[in-house]
């Protein structure tokens, strides 16, 4: 049985807590309902906590960087094999909430501004890693296979095809931005009324109801339809020599990041968290303690949300119906 209770006071390690349960493994309930752009998803989510607690905290700045290390220290804890730009999305996204609701308050002008660069830096991210990853030549050789398709059909304007695509999906990242933006600043009013209206008969729970889900093969086949894209472009053209550069360069980078970044990277990390870890252990504990509670949670709010068929109205649901469950409701395991 699960019981109201207003409790501002546990808000922030609350909200810490939930957004810790995202970064560790929302994943699996994004593919369990079926959402696009699980990134997407995740980076708006992210903006929602960050608004809440910049909402609900006298010390703005203080109380989400505060939020935002012990969120990274529990994503080494509990998902050590994270990527790097995995830690530096949620540094960024919380450093930059911290600053932003610092010097402007929470607002619609502050919001919005958090949200559209929040998920511009979010699309751009995925950019610039594969930029990284293949160097200039990706985008020399998806210049050229377009203006292949240009020359054998005489249209001018399909050679700027891609550049048209990259415009559209950082447009529609920062569309997204600011609607979530505007969402956010009603959050915390929305969710309280609706914890007030929520039916325990209706509610559904189950333990297992968050699961990791493992995006590692999706990223292996990627890099290698990408490799071998750009591959086939440049031996059809005539280019071998820039084929082969693409093919040396994207091993060395992979290698690199593979067997020297990474590596580096998680040592020094790890060696930070051990260093937290002393100083935070009470309110780590406390966020640890409540982290079984949310996950269970996840699932009622999902039950909750299942009358809704539309999915993006799907997720503004579950996402209401989470947080009004994780803030506002204590189990009682003896009634």
């Amino acid at each position: 049985m699960i019981k109201f209770q207003n409790k501002p006071y546990l808000f922030n390690i609350k909200l810490t807590a939930i957004w810790a349960v995202s970064e560790s493994g929302l994943g699996g309930l994004i593919h369990a309902l079926k959402l696009p752009f699980s990134g997407l998803f995740l980076g708006s989510f992210a903006v929602l906590i960050i608004t809440y607690l910049a909402y609900i905290s006298p010390n703005k700045f203080n109380a989400i960087l505060k939020a935002t290390f012990l969120v990274v220290l529990i994503k080494v804890t509990a998902s050590p094999h994270s990527p790097p730009m995995a830690y530096i999305a949620v540094l960024f996204q919380g450093v930059l909430g911290a600053c932003i609701y610092a010097a402007f308050g929470v607002n619609k002008f502050s919001t919005t501004m958090f949200g559209a660069i929040a998920l511009l830096e979010s699309a751009f991210q995925k950019i610039l890693t594969l930029t990284i990853i293949f160097g200039i030549g990706l985008w020399e050789s998806i210049k050229e296979f377009f203006n292949g398709i240009q020359d054998k059909l005489n249209m001018d304007w399909i050679s700027d095809l891609p550049w048209v695509f990259l415009g559209l999906y950082a447009l529609l990242y920062l569309v997204i931005g600011i609607v979530i933006g505007l969402i956010a600043i009603r959050l915390p009013n929305r969710v309280y009324e609706n914890a007030k209206t929520i039916n325990s008969s209706e509610i559904k729970f189950n333990d297992n109801g968050l699961s990791k889900r493992k995006h590692k093969k999706r990223r292996i086949y990627l890099i290698g339809f990408l490799l071998l894209f750009s591959v086939l472009v440049f031996v059809f053209s005539g280019s071998l020599n820039s084929a082969l550069y693409i093919v040396l360069r994207t091993m060395g980078a992979i290698i690199f990041f593979l067997f020297i970044f990474n590596p580096i990277f998680k040592i020094l990390i790890q060696k930070w968290a051990k260093k937290k870890k002393k100083s935070q252990n009470e309110t780590l504990n406390n966020i640890i303690e409540l982290m079984p509670s949310i996950r269970r949670n996840v699932t009622a709010a999902n039950s909750l949300s299942l009358n809704e068929k539309n999915i993006w109205k799907r997720a503004k649901s579950f996402t209401i119906n989470w947080l009004s469950l994780s803030l506002y409701y204590d189990f009682d395991d003896n009634a």
